[in-house]
């Protein structure tokens, strides 16, 4: 420890220099942001708990979220007894209660957790298709970064 208390940190330097210093308008400016941006989400994933007609309205919409509020649309809408593919308007009705599926074709032990969030296969790899195409970076940071233009996988109801 250093005369005046304070620590030294590993390198002697003192600190680290990648991150470059903020004046308090620009870090008040960031925090309203962040808190704009995250109401915009939140008003989104409440709006998918409705059943969504317009795809089109729909991936405009999902160009504001990122992967984490798309998780949190799959599991409310779950909560909900619907499918969890937003674009889906399809009922729970036959939910399992087991955690695993044994498959005795492959001779493999699957895990089912999402995938009873869906009503079909079909709209759960559609769901998972879109979600990997979202992004994970926080909202606030995307003016730097390309926002893919999100595709969508044709679902056959089996």
């Amino acid at each position: 420890m250093e005369a005046t208390g304070r620590t030294r940190s590993r390198s002697g330097s003192g600190g680290s220099k990648r991150y470059k210093k903020l004046s308090k308008e620009q870090l008040l400016l960031t925090i309203k942001k962040k808190k704009e941006c995250n109401a915009k989400a939140q008003s989104i994933v409440e709006s998918m708990l409705d059943p969504v007609d317009d795809s089109s309205d729909f991936l405009l919409k999902i160009k504001d979220i990122n992967q984490c509020h798309y998780q949190d649309i799959i599991e409310e809408r779950a909560l909900l007894k619907l499918c969890g593919y937003p674009l889906c308007n399809e009922k729970l009705t036959e939910i399992p209660t087991k955690q695993y599926h044994i498959s005795t074709k492959t001779n493999r032990v699957y895990d089912i957790t999402e995938r009873k969030n869906f009503c079909t296969n079909s709209c759960f790899k559609a769901s998972n298709y879109l979600k990997e195409q979202m992004l994970t970076s926080p909202l606030w940071l995307r003016e730097q970064e390309i926002i893919p233009e999100f595709k969508l996988l044709d679902i056959n109801k089996d």
